[in-house]
């Protein structure tokens, strides 16, 4: 009977709701995963252009784009657990739609479909698990979303060896597994209660706080805390433009953004596998379907370090601390770009493109780690309640913008530049980016949203953050 009990309260727990949030990023992760594998194929075996297949990927990236505009405003409208539900099952559709495509137009539509739930999913189930997460365990939850968006890429990868070309039954599994989601979702998933206050409904909002944290005295101090945050009439873009602390806050963000795709974070690990081709002189000797054989084990390779490196840093993001888990990333990466610009001119032949795959896995490993704790834990955390959704939607759209045309220069500019002159422009901007990462970004692990709140409107800065916390804690 305790066993039960113990079954019943997890079912109920706030951690349920946030992993069958983040499990839905499965779907969005396997779809992406599908499209790469495909890439591999069609390059390597039918000799297509890699600037038309990279059309497909940008097409994704383009409805990535749309939803991600669209999605600010529904999940705000809407609410967090409408928005979440409605994307997820237009993803799955869409997915299943993709895999059965009779023409390759089809697919192209598809792809465009599946990128707008993607982008809507994206902005609701950030908000969604920050604002439902406690403080002690908030980089774990939020982590949790592009933990599962590799495993997806993972799972698509493998579907290759397990079911080769059995498309009818890859759709039947995918069926199978999202289906109990959506309803188990549709049931069960309470309303965030910051949205709920936010869009005055404060007795709701204290309803499900009791239902998350059991404690009617906590519930009510928490809600007490939300509503001094939500007053005033300012929202989303107004709020940027009449609060100075908030469009610095916001600039600031954005410029991160910027700088971090010009360090590589973003563009390498996609183009891992076009790097490696750069420094192919020990495969030359292979046979076209050897050399495919080899691309594919190198994409296996990377998404299950990157995999095991997102669990990793799931698991251990609230003791290492958010902040620091950046700067240990940018230092790794300066490393690796100055191992890659070494062994450029002493690699051996059949030495150098092993080594070269080695610093890009690593690279890769420690890019996504970077991206992740960036976009899916220190970002939403650090914003105001009352203009989440418009930050996250400017920021991600910023970030999808900037990955669509590295996708699109990085060939042409590898080949006119060379190499070594994209090498010295990502040490560059990589040894900015953890400048101001060191000097101007705060440590927000184990401290409540509405406390950073309400220290970054008092004090007017993002660093007094931590030297609030500190004063706190003496």
């Amino acid at each position: 009977m305790t066993k039960i009990k113990k079954i019943a309260h997890s079912y109920q727990s706030v951690y349920f709701y946030i992993l069958l949030v983040a499990c839905m990023a499965t779907v969005f992760g396997f779809n992406l995963g599908a499209m790469l594998s495909s890439k591999v194929r069609l390059i390597n075996i039918f000799m297509l252009e890699i600037y038309d297949i990279d059309s497909m990927v940008n097409t994704f990236m383009l409805g990535s784009f749309v939803g991600v505009f669209l999605g600010g405003r529904l999940v705000y409208d809407t609410g967090r657990v409408q928005s979440v539900i409605g994307s997820f099952s237009f993803g799955v559709i869409g997915q299943c739609t993709a895999i059965l495509a009779p023409t390759f137009s089809t697919l192209f539509i598809t792809e465009f479909v599946v990128g707008v739930s993607s982008g809507v999913y994206l902005i609701s189930a950030i908000c969604y698990i920050t604002e439902l997460s406690s403080k002690e365990k908030r980089g774990t939850c939020c982590l949790l979303i592009p933990t599962f968006v590799v495993l997806g890429f993972l799972i698509s990868v493998l579907l290759k060896d397990i079911i080769p070309r059995n498309d009818i039954l890859v759709v039947v599994c995918l069926l199978a597994a999202t289906l109990p989601v959506v309803i188990v979702s549709y049931l069960r998933l309470p309303e965030s209660p910051r949205w709920l206050a936010l869009t005055d409904s404060s007795d709701k909002a204290l309803t499900e706080l009791i239902r998350l944290r059991n404690s009617t005295s906590e519930a009510a101090r928490e809600l007490a805390a939300i509503n001094e945050c939500v007053l005033g009439d300012d929202r989303g873009i107004t709020m940027f433009f009449r609060n100075s602390v908030f469009r610095a806050i916001v600039w600031f963000f954005l410029f991160i953004v910027i700088v971090a795709n010009l360090s590589g974070f973003a563009i390498i690990p996609y183009m891992s596998l076009e790097i490696v081709k750069y420094f192919k002189a020990a495969l030359g000797i292979l046979t076209p379907n050897e050399k495919y054989e080899i691309n594919f084990l190198m994409l296996k390779s990377i998404l299950f370090a990157v995999f095991i490196g997102c669990a990793v840093t799931c698991l251990m993001a609230d003791k290492i601390g958010h902040r620091r888990i950046l700067l240990i990333s940018c230092t790794i990466n300066e490393v690796m770009l100055f191992g890659i610009y070494f062994l450029y001119f002493t690699g051996s032949a059949m030495v150098g493109p092993v080594l070269m795959s080695v610093c890009i896995l690593i690279f890769c490993l420690s890019s996504v780690i970077f991206l992740c704790t960036f976009l899916f834990l220190i970002l939403p955390e650090l914003l105001p309640v009352k203009g989440r959704e418009f930050c996250l939607t400017l920021i991600f759209i910023v970030q999808i913008t900037a990955l669509m045309l590295g996708i699109y220069f990085f060939n042409r500019f590898i080949h006119s530049q060379g190499v070594l002159m994209a090498v010295c422009i990502f040490m560059m901007a990589g040894a900015l980016l953890f400048t101001l990462i060191y000097q101007d970004m705060p440590e927000p692990k184990n401290q409540m949203l509405e406390s950073m709140e309400n220290t970054i409107f008092n004090e007017r800065s993002l660093k007094e953050i931590g030297r609030a916390s500190c004063r706190e804690r003496v």
